[in-house]
């Protein structure tokens, strides 16, 4: 019940954000939304304050999650550094490659440098150090990023992904949405991302990908990329 409860409100604060999101189309621009149009910094709450208990809660988890990652888990996460569609393919089986789908991995490669575009700047806004900046206990078994910690580029990338595929093969719609929480998730065993940047890269890409989908040339190439997708998976 209490999962229900939360997931309700997620739904509500979601519908809540998505009506300050300006109405225009972007039809005929060469980028589906840009720094203009959208700004996660009025959509996220600020990441908890250094020195903060949330934050010494947050610290005392990814210690956790680092005392009993295995190395399987460590090579997962290793993985899922790669930011792309064909990440996804796990459960589509040895099929999905990026050779069968040009279209879809170009589709989604452009919706992706335009989340990140989004991210970047808020990263640069708050300034969050990584975990392992704040406590050298905390040990990554990934590539320890330059930038900012919060929100999590990754799981944003994730979560639009997850939103944009799940509505293309509604068919995997807990399987794929399972796989995008996996990405967040798999950035806090790596020891790179608190479990509140993951939250909110979840809450932006949410947003993101609603908000992509009231574009129609959007959702021309979406069309594009889905009926690819489909025909590569045998699904008609």
């Amino acid at each position: 019940m209490l999962r229900v409860n939360r997931i309700l409100s997620l739904r509500v604060l979601l519908l809540g954000l998505l009506l300050l999101l300006p109405q225009s189309g972007l039809a005929g621009q060469e980028r589906y939304a840009g720094l203009d149009q959208l700004d996660l910094s009025q959509l996220l709450a600020p990441p908890p304050a250094a020195d903060s208990a949330r934050q010494k809660k947050e610290i005392a988890e990814l210690l956790a999650l680092q005392a009993k990652r295995t190395p399987a888990q460590a090579a997962f996460a290793k993985a899922d550094e790669e930011r792309s569609l064909i990440r996804f393919g796990i459960m589509f089986g040895p099929g999905f490659t990026a050779d069968k789908l040009p279209n879809a991995v170009a589709f989604f490669e452009k919706v992706n440098k335009q989340g990140d575009e989004l991210t970047q700047a808020v990263k640069k806004l708050w300034g969050r150090p990584r975990p392992f900046v704040t406590n050298p206990a905390i040990t990554p078994c990934v590539t320890k990023p330059s930038s900012a910690s919060y929100p999590s580029g990754h799981t944003v990338f994730a979560t639009v992904t997850g939103v944009l595929l799940a509505n293309m093969v509604p068919e995997k719609r807990a399987e794929i949405f399972e796989r995008a929480h996996q990405f967040g998730l798999n950035r806090m065993i790596g020891g790179v991302h608190y479990p509140s940047d993951v939250a909110a890269g979840r809450v932006a890409g949410t947003v993101i990908a609603a908000f992509l989908m009231q574009d129609a040339e959007f959702k021309a190439e979406f069309d594009r990329a889905k009926a690819e997708i489909r025909g590569v998976l045998g699904l008609h």
